[in-house]
């Protein structure tokens, strides 16, 4: 029987100079693998989520909503939206640090992931992740301690990665004996930043540019391998044999994260009005009141007008 694998951890061009695939391509490949599902978490902005969703759609895949959310630590906090008010939080996440700084910048505050915390799911791998970012400095013990204070602990998802590297290899142990210890699930996702392999060499050219270099002087800025790409369910089970359940756990929680962009209809706010009467009514009173006030005299012609 073939694996269960849904990629949720996935950033497409529109991660700017950060991924390599159009959110198209990524749908493309999730297709061919006959993949049900994929979550697109580009950085700090759903830019891409309309063009994933349209094309999700017609390929009868779901599309999940997330972003990597930078605090003002440099941590980026990799988060799904689970619910519709998820997205609303997240949206409003991204709105509040991108009115406070030029634009391509701008960071979160911790207090500020708490007050928007309720509808979404945080994983906790990338490599800014929260808890990749505190193992080296043996602070990840306070960091799902605090992970857990601000979105709960049934929201709280230890991200595995394994990219073929000596260093990450050992950040996953510790973050499986942690996960182990606070009795927190595992979930394996691969990082994706391009569709296949082959388009590791545009991000290579995204990375020159973005740390304002040649290919040639890039050296260790690039990546190590062609290994971020979309892989099949059967790729990823044999690649993390040893913790079946973290494969597994991606269809656990696919199936939690409900909300898609087809459920994104405005819900106009409600206006406060007295007895008797409603929004409607309220309405077309101040209407009223307002062309009394600019038509004068107020005749036929301006009523059909």
């Amino acid at each position: 029987m073939s694996a269960t694998y849904i990629e949720l951890h996935a950033s497409s061009a529109f991660s700017f100079l950060e991924g390599a695939s159009l959110p198209e391509e990524l749908i493309a490949a999730c297709a061919e693998y006959s993949m049900p599902a994929i979550a697109l978490l580009d950085r700090d902005g759903v830019y891409g989520a309309p063009r994933f969703h349209l094309a999700a759609k017609k390929a009868g895949i779901q599309a999940h909503i997330g972003a990597e959310v930078t605090s003002t630590t440099g941590v980026r906090y990799p988060l799904l939206a689970e619910t519709r008010e998820g997205y609303q939080n997240l949206c409003r996440l991204l709105t509040r640090m991108k009115l406070r700084a030029p634009k391509g910048k701008g960071a979160v505050m911790e207090d500020e992931l708490a007050e928007y915390s309720h509808g979404l799911i945080c994983l906790t791998g990338g490599e800014h992740g929260p808890l990749t970012m505190a193992i080296p400095n043996r602070n990840g013990r306070e960091t799902l301690d605090r992970l857990i204070r601000i979105f709960g602990r049934e929201n709280i998802y230890v991200e595995l990665q394994r990219h073929y590297n000596r260093e990450q290899e050992a950040i996953n142990q510790q973050a499986i004996a942690l996960a182990e210890s606070f009795q927190l699930p595992l979930v394996a996702t691969n990082g994706v930043r391009y569709a296949v392999p082959e388009e590791r060499e545009i991000l290579d050219v995204f990375t020159s540019i973005r740390n304002h270099r040649t290919l040639e002087t890039a050296g260790r800025l690039l990546a190590k391998n062609s290994d971020c790409y979309l892989k099949t369910p059967a790729q990823m089970a044999r690649l993390f044999h040893d913790v079946p359940e973290a494969i597994a756990n991606t269809a656990v929680l696919t199936s939690r994260l409900q909300f898609t962009l087809k459920d994104l209809g405005y819900a106009f706010p409600k206006f406060p009005v007295g007895e008797n009467e409603t929004m409607a009514s309220f309405l077309r009173k101040r209407t009223e009141e307002g062309v009394l006030e600019r038509f004068r005299p107020y005749d036929e012609k301006s009523r059909r007008q």
